[in-house]
């Protein structure tokens, strides 16, 4: 290998900077101190810098180590990503098959689909991660995630989408504010309130969504804050800031400081799509997607409907 560094120098540095102690980290291996030092200084020499900093105290990254580790890392996992992939295809059920989604997918979805797919594939773990659309349209390509869950976006040659439910909204606002103790909420009663929103970015249709519906009713709204995330809006809105529009399965994310609201006015139309690669060829991966549209069949939107919409 270039440089003289192998597979097992990274495996022993990543377990070294994990557990910032040698004793350990070579009880962990299975190996002596005494080699496992032996192995970090040839890594340290092979690379011309120092990884750590020595104490009879204590064990840390250097500036140079903390940055080689966040590559060891990201080699290790992609070897461990090949791995899986592979025996998947060759017909082995263990491994490891990494999801990502937006917050409804993780708090709403995967959790029956993992459910029901580890039934099937007990021995394989399933790495979940919460990100944006954008992001995991760049995992995805770069095959560092298998299927992610996402809200709409250009259509994309190396990947294949599926609908999997539509959100509606619910009226955000302080426990004690004036329109919290009516029940019939539309749109129009926004009129004339101070509104925190999404800012327009990638992948979210939320803004277009709400700011549709408020022009529908005639509200030109008078808008205080723009943030990126759902759970931003809930913390805005608790603090005083202003009231908000948000999809309704924040409902299902209690607040001492909130009351939701429905509004039957403006539809369900935001989206929730299922990706993963065109020429995925995986049969664990094409079975985690099939087992999604299953289950998802059986469930729907009811999924993200709030029977209780106001904390007690």
């Amino acid at each position: 290998m270039k440089y003289g560094i192998e597979f097992r120098h990274l495996h022993y540095f990543a377990c070294v900077a994990e557990e910032l102690h040698f004793s350990r980290a070579a009880d962990k291996l299975g190996m002596a101190q005494a080699p496992l030092s032996q192995q970090i200084r040839q890594l340290e020499d092979r690379l011309g810098t120092k990884l750590f900093r020595r104490t009879t105290r204590r064990v840390k990254l250097t500036p140079a180590g903390e940055i080689f580790l966040r590559h060891a890392q990201e080699i290790l996992g992609g070897i461990d990503r090949a791995v899986t992939h592979t025996r998947s295809i060759s017909g082995d059920d263990s491994g490891t098959i990494s999801v990502s989604g937006v917050h409804v997918a993780l708090s709403h979805v995967l959790p029956l689909v993992i459910s029901d797919f580890r039934k099937r594939y007990p021995a394989m773990t399933v790495d979940v991660q919460v990100l944006g659309t954008a992001q995991q349209l760049e995992l995805l390509q770069n095959n560092k995630v298998q299927v992610a869950f996402i809200r709409p976006t250009n259509p994309a040659g190396f990947l294949k989408t599926e609908h999997i439910l539509e959100e509606g909204f619910v009226a955000v606002l302080p426990k004690h504010h004036r329109l919290a103790g009516k029940s019939d909420l539309t749109v129009k009663d926004f009129a004339g309130e101070p509104i925190i929103t999404y800012a327009p970015t990638v992948g979210a249709s939320y803004y277009h969504a709400i700011m549709d519906a408020l022009r529908r009713a005639g509200v030109y709204p008078v808008i205080v804050q723009e943030v990126s995330h759902t759970l931003a809006i809930a913390t805005l809105v608790a603090a005083g800031v202003g009231i908000a529009i948000a999809p309704s399965w924040l409902a299902h994310n209690p607040s001492p400081y909130l009351v939701y609201r429905p509004l039957e006015d403006i539809p369900a139309e935001v989206e929730l799509l299922v990706a993963w690669q065109a020429e995925e060829k995986s049969r664990i991966v094409l079975d985690f997607v099939e087992t999604t549209r299953r289950v998802m069949a059986e469930a729907g939107n009811s999924l993200i409907r709030s029977e209780r919409l106001e904390p007690a």
